[in-house]
């Protein structure tokens, strides 16, 4: 397997020219989600990385330290910062490894959110208008649109 690996990652890095390469992470426009930017020759590029860091967690004792990407002149980031630096190595089967995670929120949630200022301002407006409701009620001489001097 490693040999065909190997060869793999030639024949990527070989039939790819970097000066055509481009590859950029990105997010879109509402900035709720992150997004690959790139060309042919950039995610080629970019999966022969991977696969070089997957050699490396194959060949290599079990570390607990990142495996990081080195810069290259068709890595792009969009954002001011490397979003994907690296490669943090895992070594148990994936159902462990979703067994020590968090449960992760869906993204439907956030509407909610954003529904609520608007909800809080009806409730507010309502409540104002009770409030002046019963003060007008309870001072019927107060009229403070008539005879202002």
């Amino acid at each position: 397997m490693p040999s065909e690996l190997e060869s793999s990652i030639r024949y990527l890095e070989e039939t790819n020219d970097p000066d055509a390469a481009f590859f950029s992470y990105t997010v879109d426009s509402t900035g709720e989600f992150g997004l690959i930017k790139a060309n042919k020759e950039g995610l080629r590029l970019y999966a022969a990385e991977i696969l070089k860091k997957s050699q490396l967690l194959e060949e290599g004792q079990e570390a607990d330290q990142p495996l990081f990407f080195a810069p290259r002149k068709w890595m792009f980031s969009e954002t001011g910062y490397d979003l994907i630096a690296g490669v943090l190595p895992q070594y148990q089967s994936c159902k462990e490894i979703l067994a020590g995670l968090q449960p992760v929120k869906p993204h439907h949630t956030t509407s909610a959110r954003r529904r609520q200022p608007v909800l809080l301002l009806i409730l507010m407006c309502i409540t104002g208008a009770l409030i002046m409701l019963a003060t007008l009620k309870a001072f019927p001489n107060l009229r403070l649109w008539v005879n202002i001097r």
